[in-house]
This record gives structure tokens, C-alpha cells and sequence, in this order.
């Protein structure tokens, strides 16, 4: 691993919270190996992916094998990783609520939203979306394939996948008055799709 990459920086305190530090760093020690191994094993993956997987994704499934191989339950585990993921979502929503304090930025944030999504969240990053809609009122689409779902599932730790769910809605759900954050289901949570929706109201 060439440099410590920011996941593992930030989530080092909370184990170190929970489990103490020698047991942080036992664990710590097994999730860069493992780490490692993961990104060797999708060495041929696409580089316009490795915003995903190598720095969300990999570390998150490296995390839960690493802790889990340290004798702490599934169940744990994943609690212990959606918490940090709802932690750090959290951060950030004091600063977008402060951008909101411009008045009438809300209006392009359906737009804005919409075409960040196809340009960091696209086929080229190996998503797939269908029934993409924008207009003056707001925007929506259903993300039918998504890698972080995958790769979990692939990885044998599809308890995880929660956890990115659930940092949209922290992000998202309570943006400014007058935006609803409309999705009612996640392929993370057993949904046939991720239903992204963002309404003027």
C-alpha cells in the first residue's frame, strides 16, 4: 500500500474508542493486508473505478474481514462500520447547510445533483441507471447496478452496504426547506433499485 489512505485514518480513533489501541492495531494491521489483497485481486478493474473501490469500497470490506478475523462478530462489525459511515456523513452536513444559506441556491441543486450523478456515478465507474428524469420541479432516476452493492456481495459482506445508504440520506435527507429527498428504497436494503429522488417544494 503505498500511502495510508484516508478510511483507515479516520476510523482508527473509533476502534481505538471501542476495542483499545493494542486491539485497534491488531486489527488495523490485518485490514491493510487484507486491503492490499483485495486491490491486487482487481488489479485489471478500470481506473475510473478506483474512486469507489479503493478508496470506499475495499477499505469498508477489508475493515469487516479484518475485524471479524479478530474474533468480533458479524453483527458487531457491521454495526460498528454503518456507525462510522453515519459519523462521517453526518461532518458534512453543517457545511451544506451553510451553502444553503445563499438564498435561492436550492433552485439548481436537482440539476446540479443529476449531472454529478451521471459523471461520478456512471457506466464508466460501473453503475447503470434507468428511468433518468430532470426538470424545473426536480429530478429522479432508479440506479439498477451498483458496485458498492456488488462488491460487498461478492466480498461476503453484504451487512455493510447500509452504511453508504444511509450516509446519502444523512447527507441529502435534510438539505434546505424547500428540497425533498425523495428515495424510498436502496438495492443495499433489499430494494429492486436505488429510487434517487430530489424534489422542489
Amino acid at each position: 500500500m503505498a500511502k495510508e489512505i484516508n478510511y483507515f485514518k479516520r476510523i482508527v480513533p473509533h476502534l481505538e474508542k471501542k476495542y483499545g489501541g493494542e486491539k485497534a492495531q491488531a486489527i488495523m494491521s490485518k485490514a491493510r493486508e487484507r486491503y492490499d489483497a483485495i486491490v491486487e485481486e482487481n488489479k485489471d478493474e478500470p481506473k475510473a473505478w478506483y474512486i469507489h473501490t479503493r478508496e470506499r469500497i475495499y477499505p469498508g470490506i477489508a475493515m469487516f474481514d479484518a475485524m471479524t478475523a479478530e474474533g468480533i462478530g458479524r453483527e458487531e462489525t457491521a454495526d460498528f462500520i454503518v456507525t462510522c459511515y453515519r459519523w462521517r456523513a453526518g461532518l458534512m452536513v453543517p457545511k451544506i447547510k451553510a451553502i444553503f444559506k445563499v438564498p435561492g441556491l436550492y433552485r439548481i441543486v436537482p440539476k446540479v445533483f443529476f449531472n454529478m450523478t451521471q459523471k461520478k456515478f456512471g457506466p464508466k465507474m460501473g453503475f447503470a441507471a434507468e428511468n433518468k428524469h430532470l426538470g424545473k420541479s426536480g429530478m429522479s432516476f432508479d440506479m439498477v447496478k451498483c458496485p458498492y452493492y456488488e462488491k460487498c456481495r461478492q466480498y461476503g459482506c453484504p451487512e455493510i452496504v447500509k452504511g453508504y445508504c444511509e450516509a446519502d440520506d444523512i447527507l441529502y435527507g435534510d438539505m434546505h426547506p424547500r428540497l425533498l429527498w425523495g428515495r424510498t428504497q436502496t438495492l443495499g436494503k433489499g430494494g429492486s433499485c436505488c429510487d434517487f429522488k430530489i424534489s422542489i417544494v
